[in-house]
């Protein structure tokens, strides 16, 4: 660990090489001399050190390093892990210059680790190509990207990243119209453990039903959010034997669709925001915890978000054995006796052991109202605990 030449203290001792002292008093800066000293001490580490302090460092820092000395002229161009972040620069002409001549001029010799690519506002699509086809021909093994996308006609992701060999974590947030972000009908993706969608959609090759996982046979943790189907696909199957952690957040489409869960191995399910989906599912007997975290945003979706959470419940109920529900979920659930016969629908949690609730501050639901909701919920699970979380 590198430590600051200035102590807290009013005088500290450090101990150089030689067994000579040097007194630093609090305050005083230090000399050229001591500077061009402490430079030397970094300079001897060995480059793995180097390349690890510089890891910590924005790419734009990295790169900068090259002026220190001889030593750091090439040093950059052996990391590993790329950030490349357009924060980091004034606009975005500069960043992309500046990311063009990284991928030019860094050692090609050497597979990249990770490579995360972050930009707020939109980025040229030819660029983004250039970046995702870099990545795949270096072997990247954690690929993160986060931009935004100008319509551009005839535009599609660069095909190679879903059929890359060496990919073991996956993140795409892509903010763009949906026939920019179609993903192939099959996934090929041998080695990923972790997939992040965001902003995609998804294609079926030749049925109404979309199976993109299936050929992932390692993949364990998977999260989807406000991902789109394409024209004609009625059913989203996540297919996947391994597959033990899934969160599934809101789509952007208005055409009503279904879930299909295939996945025998699932521990953990997050359903989050609007769920306008219908849920179906084969022997969940895996399943410890499931987190859910529902809003109706429009009154035009009250009646469909009340169908689809009680879809989801009812396919839940024998399996369950933690259920975390947020506030806005139990308000959903106790609007359910406003439909008559709907609340009756509510299934009985016979697996269930802990029950959790997320309450925020100031909430909308009264006392009475969750001790209404809970009572149903528990009427087959009695020694089920209850836990209320303030937050």
């Amino acid at each position: 660990m590198i430590q600051s030449p200035i102590a807290a203290k009013d005088q500290v001792w450090l101990k150089e090489k030689g067994h000579r002292e040097i007194e630093v008093e609090e305050g005083k800066m230090q000399s050229d001399e001591d500077r061009k000293e402490d430079m030397d001490r970094l300079s001897d580490m060995p480059n793995f050190v180097l390349l690890h302090i510089m890891k910590f460092m924005s790419m734009k820092q990295a790169v900068q390093t090259c002026v220190l000395s001889s030593r750091w002229k090439e040093l950059w161009k052996h990391l590993t892990d790329l950030a490349l972040n357009s924060s980091d620069f004034t606009n975005l002409t500069h960043f992309s210059k500046f990311v063009s001549w990284v991928m030019s001029n860094r050692d090609s010799s050497i597979s990249l680790h990770s490579l995360d690519l972050r930009r707020k506002g939109c980025i040229d699509h030819e660029l983004l190509d250039r970046i995702m086809g870099y990545a795949v021909s270096h072997d990247v093994q954690q690929l993160t990207i986060e931009v935004n996308l100008n319509v551009i006609v005839g535009f599609r992701l660069h095909h190679s990243v879903f059929s890359c060999k060496s990919l073991t974590y996956l993140k795409l947030s892509i903010w763009a119209v949906p026939w920019m972000t179609q993903l192939p009908s099959s996934l090929q993706l041998p080695t990923l453990k972790s997939l992040h969608l965001e902003h995609v959609t998804f294609t079926a090759s030749e049925s109404d039903c979309a199976e993109p996982f299936s050929n992932c046979h390692m993949l364990d943790t998977l999260v989807l959010d406000r991902f789109n189907l394409h024209q004609g696909v009625k059913f989203l199957c996540i297919c996947n034997s391994n597959l033990s952690s899934l969160a599934i957040g809101s789509t952007i489409q208005e055409a009503p669709y279904e879930f299909v869960l295939s996945t025998p191995s699932l521990r953990y399910l997050s359903v989050m925001r609007d769920p306008l989906h219908q849920l179906s599912a084969c022997k969940l007997c895996f399943l410890e915890q499931v987190s859910i975290d529902c809003e109706a945003y429009f009154h035009t979706h009250f009646e469909r978000t009340y169908s689809a959470l009680i879809s989801l419940l009812q396919v839940l109920a024998d399996y369950v054995q933690i259920m975390i529900l947020s506030s806005s979920t139990l308000q959903i659930l106790h609007g359910l006796s406003t439909f008559g016969s709907m609340i009756t629908q509510i299934p009985c949690f016979v697996q269930l052991k802990s029950l959790k609730l997320k309450l925020k501050s100031p909430t909308n639901i009264s006392d009475e109202r969750v001790s209404t909701i809970v009572e149903y919920l528990l009427q087959k699970s009695p020694f089920a605990k209850v836990d209320v979380i303030n937050c």
